[in-house]
């Protein structure tokens, strides 16, 4: 992979060693997502792993959406 940018590599490449909670998978109304804990009990869509074609358009389960884990 080739990335052409203006921006310093130190910075494109900052924190990518740093240590990260894992992601967890849940099954949230017939869809699997892998979530990111950001706190207890809500988490933030990384991906959807499984489900209906209709839910990849469901503004919930889009990338960066805050679900809480409940």
């Amino acid at each position: 992979m080739t990335l052409y940018t203006v921006v310093p590599l130190e910075l494109v490449l900052d924190g990518v060693n740093l240590e990260r909670e894992p992601w967890v998978e849940r099954r949230i109304e017939g869809v699997l997502v892998q979530l990111e804990p950001i706190s207890p009990g809500r988490g933030k869509v990384v991906r959807i792993l499984d489900g209906p074609l209709e839910s990849y358009l469901d503004p919930r389960f889009e990338p960066g959406a805050v679900i809480a884990l409940g």
